[in-house]
């Protein structure tokens, strides 16, 4: 008997928003993650020259979250920032020097999996200034529009010969496929790998599906460092144990919800829904919306809509992972005419779990070759950068 195949995250996603809204089935397009970022992602008539600025925009949007982040200095520190919590900044070079510390004085190559240049440079520059020696950067992408950007960014800090880039699918590629380290540095004996997958990545697909892709493009004693927008456990945790305790979407507080629900009502964000409804409609534009739909609000209030047929959906709707529980997935939709299709179309533009810390923590060491070696928590626990090392 064959084995059943499970559908891909976004389709069980848009089942999920089907069965907890009003929108029917047929009216949702579903695009994998990967559709977004990749030339060749979705088939319209845009021109070449349009597709490559598109491309490089929604890159953009990602790399300007990340600036805005770092920049903060009392981001995510929460409602008492004298308290000493971390904010969202201190958070990841606190999480840095964890991984200097585990290094334990072998030299490094640092493998970025989804490249943006603000936190790669923060976080390089802590590395070198902690007296780390770094092999290489490696930086993987399936969107070529990033690169030049990424070249010119970090070539400063690290030197020309220690950049290295892939234009590849996580999914197609191996830790067989990393570049020869350069000169003196090509021992692999002495090199330990650090992976990074930022930017809440790691919410963008079924963990039955990272944990495997992350294992291929690692080895045993490898570090990998991860970063999730959280919703609070029902037990707080300290960086250096974890609990047993779950929690599901059905006790998630409205004041838990509105820190996902501000996330994703970002300008970055509703720019990021625009240019994938561009796509579709080149009059897409979410710039002069004020969506304010409440998480917890009845599927008929879930969207503003506008005399223009434009609109924009914000969504957290619950889904069950084998291994991890009941999960929270925060979905953002942008509605639009499209030629040829009857009635309102929906198109799904973001979706990403927001797991509880523990759920973090279970889908990594069930789902891969890794165990979870330490956490860094910003103030307001909403972010967690995770340490995990590759096992076996």
């Amino acid at each position: 008997m064959a084995a059943a195949t499970i559908p891909p995250f976004n389709v069980l996603v848009a089942e999920s928003i089907s069965q907890h809204t009003q929108i029917p089935p047929d009216q949702i397009i579903v695009l994998d993650n990967s559709d977004k970022y990749c030339p060749d992602g979705i088939k319209t008539d845009q021109p070449q020259d349009d597709e490559g600025e598109s491309l490089a925009a929604i890159f953009g949007t990602m790399a300007n979250l990340n600036k805005g982040a770092l920049l903060d200095k009392k981001l995510c520190t929460g409602s008492n920032p004298g308290n000493g919590g971390h904010s969202f900044r201190s958070a990841l070079l606190s999480a840095t020097d964890e991984l200097t510390h585990l290094a334990q004085g072998r030299k490094v190559r640092y493998v970025e999996l989804g490249p943006e240049p603000f936190k790669s440079s923060v976080i390089l520059t802590h590395l070198l200034n902690s007296g780390v020696h770094l092999a290489q950067y490696v930086g993987i992408d399936i969107n070529p529009e990033s690169e030049l950007t990424m070249r010119a960014a970090l070539e400063p800090i690290i030197g020309p010969n220690r950049f290295a880039y892939l234009v590849a699918d996580f999914y197609k590629t191996s830790a067989d496929d990393l570049p020869s380290l350069p000169g003196s540095d090509d021992s692999s004996s002495e090199v330990i790998t650090v992976m990074t997958n930022l930017g809440f990545q790691e919410g963008n697909d079924l963990p039955s599906r990272l944990g495997p892709m992350l294992s291929r493009l690692t080895r045993p004693g490898d570090l990998l460092l991860s970063e999730m927008q959280v919703l609070p456990s029902s037990t707080p945790a300290s960086d250096t144990s974890d609990s047993d305790s779950d929690s599901d979407l059905s006790t998630t507080s409205t004041a838990d919800a509105k820190l996902v629900e501000e996330f994703y009502h970002h300008p970055e964000m509703l720019k990021f829904s625009s240019l994938v409804g561009k796509k579709f409609d080149c009059n897409f534009n979410l710039s002069h919306l004020s969506p304010r739909s409440s998480p917890n609000s009845s599927s008929e209030d879930i969207a503003v809509e506008t005399n223009n047929d434009y609109g924009y959906i914000f969504r957290l709707v619950p889904l069950q992972l084998s291994d991890v529980g009941e999960v929270a997935v925060a979905t953002t939709l942008v509605s639009l005419p499209i030629p040829g299709r009857k009635g309102k179309n929906y198109v799904l533009t973001n979706s990403c779990i927001k797991y509880t810390r523990e759920q973090f923590a279970r889908a990594r060491e069930t789902q891969g070759k890794f165990g979870v070696k330490g956490w860094r928590e910003t103030g307001d626990g909403s972010v967690v950068f995770q340490i995990a090392e590759r096992r076996h």
